[in-house]
């Protein structure tokens, strides 16, 4: 596998199928992605490998990893309201559609949906990360995204072909993965569900995007307000980017072009600014040494600690543990 596909992989907890058996697969395949035909293209080697296939769930959003172990032709017959994304992180695979046929190396990346008719051909060594969305939530997703109700159906376009975008979307799959096998609570896999969204919809071209360049409305400063008033208000809460903008009554990019405006940020941005201060303010307290750091951090949504310390390191010039040190001086 490429050294720039390296951590795609779910990790070995989240097996639902380890198998020389297709047929014994296949229930559980279709439970995760949906119903499909599997035609062997190849006869049957003596070193044929396990159908492996690892799973978890990212708020609506199913994320699996498969890998067939053998040369085999994949039908999907449930696509009737979902958009079905396919990076290969492993070997190489071939993808025929209504739209063409193609070659998906390592690190290529198709969104497929109904209207595409794909068909899957996978090598014995191919590996595929797949993401299934409901379509009918991404649609009423994009509604809170932009500023007026697109016409249509949802459509994307296939291959994911600028470079930009696909570096922007390997990445954020890199995070997402990596925080499901850190065991992530409920919430925030629902904030992962939003973020992923929001990302497809950014650098994936579909009709959705083409009709919305250019059209943000303005948000009055009472909608700032209640913006604001919001996020301090649930600063110990798992909070989404769509939460804030239900809150001050606008869409998610008018609230965002509002924010970068008014103080050269984001609503994310804002909100954890606001609960970093909240840990240097408690780091300072004589009574937090009750507490671990890290306790200190997770309550205010900090779950990767990592990160964590990077960015209080950032906002304060110094470590959270030179602020609990530098306290008692």
């Amino acid at each position: 596998m490429l050294a720039s596909e390296a951590g795609l992989r779910l990790s070995d907890r989240y097996t639902k199928v380890a198998t020389r058996d297709l047929a014994e697969a296949s229930p559980a395949i279709e439970k995760l992605q949906g119903a499909f035909v599997a035609r062997p293209t190849a006869t049957r080697a003596a070193g044929e490998q396990a159908v492996h296939v690892r799973a978890a769930a990212c708020g609506h959003v199913a994320i699996s990893t498969f890998q067939f172990g053998r040369s085999v032709e994949i039908t999907p017959q449930g696509l009737a309201d979902a958009v079905l994304v396919t990076t290969a992180i492993a070997g190489r695979a071939g993808l025929a559609s209504s739209r063409g046929i193609y070659g998906i190396e390592c690190g290529a990346t198709f969104v497929s949906q109904e209207e595409d008719s794909p068909v899957f051909l996978y090598d014995p060594d191919t590996e595929v990360l797949k993401l299934r969305f409901e379509r009918s939530r991404f649609e009423k997703f994009s509604l809170k995204l932009h500023d007026h109700i697109p016409s249509g159906r949802l459509r994307f376009d296939y291959p994911m072909s600028s470079p930009d975008a696909s570096n922007r979307w390997t990445s954020l799959l890199r995070f997402v993965v990596a925080t499901l096998n850190a065991s992530p609570s409920a919430m925030e896999m629902a904030s992962m569900e939003e973020l992923l969204m929001m990302t497809l919809l950014s650098v994936q071209p579909s009709n959705y995007h083409i009709e919305q360049v250019g059209k943000t409305f303005k948000v009055s400063p009472r909608q700032f307000k209640q913006a604001v008033d919001y996020i301090n208000q649930h600063l110990e809460s798992d909070v989404r980017l769509s939460d804030i903008a239900d809150a001050a009554s606008c869409s998610i990019r008018s609230l965002t072009r509002t924010f970068q405006q008014a103080s050269d940020t984001t609503p994310m941005q804002y909100l954890h600014g606001l609960r970093l201060k909240r840990v240097h303010a408690e780091l300072l307290l004589a009574q937090s040494h009750e507490k671990t750091i890290a306790d200190i951090a997770y309550y205010w949504g900090f779950r990767h600690l990592g990160e964590f310390n990077r960015k209080y390191r950032q906002a304060f010039g110094v470590t959270p543990s030179e602020t609990r040190t530098n306290a008692h001086f």
